[in-house]
């Protein structure tokens, strides 16, 4: 006996234009069997959420030593990297 379950979704789509360096960057992160959409989604992180970050800041304030850490960090950011490319 043979079962088939077919469910039809309406699923948007966009068509973009990107050139030949980000499509070849987006390839060479693509799993197997992964869509474009799933590779970006997975790359790509989603917007912060100021409103709501700001919201749950106000519910538990940072500690004194959190906010030290978050101000040298930020001081940090405008060094040049010593990163190895």
């Amino acid at each position: 006996m043979y079962t088939c379950t077919r469910e039809n979704f309406a699923v948007a789509t966009k068509t973009i234009t990107i050139d030949l360096e980000a499509y070849n960057r987006l390839k060479a992160v693509q799993h197997a069997d992964e869509s474009f959409s799933s590779t970006i989604k997975r790359v790509v992180r989603a917007p912060l959420d100021l409103k709501a970050y700001a919201r749950n800041l106000r519910r538990s304030p940072m500690s004194a030593e959190a906010i030290g850490a978050v101000e040298e960090h930020l001081a940090r950011r405008h060094e040049p990297s010593t990163r190895r490319r």
